[in-house]
């Protein structure tokens, strides 16, 4: 695993930490008080793991180019 691929999982890390443990529940907390549909929960919360993977794929193919 190259530095470049180390930082970037951290990165995502972090965003995943925050966006599951604070914005995910403040969202609901919301909805569940009478404010609209969370839709942007749901539409990253799917979209960010797969964002996360293609782009980790993307970064090791460049890191390790078969011959």
């Amino acid at each position: 695993m190259g530095k470049k691929e180390k930082r970037w999982r951290r990165f995502y890390l972090f965003i995943i930490i925050f966006f599951y443990a604070i914005y995910v529940p403040v969202s609901l907390l919301d909805w569940v008080n009478g404010e609209g549909f969370p839709i942007t929960v749901f539409t990253v919360g799917i979209a960010l793991p797969l964002l996360r993977k293609n782009h980790l794929k993307q970064i090791q193919a460049k890191e390790n180019p078969v011959a």
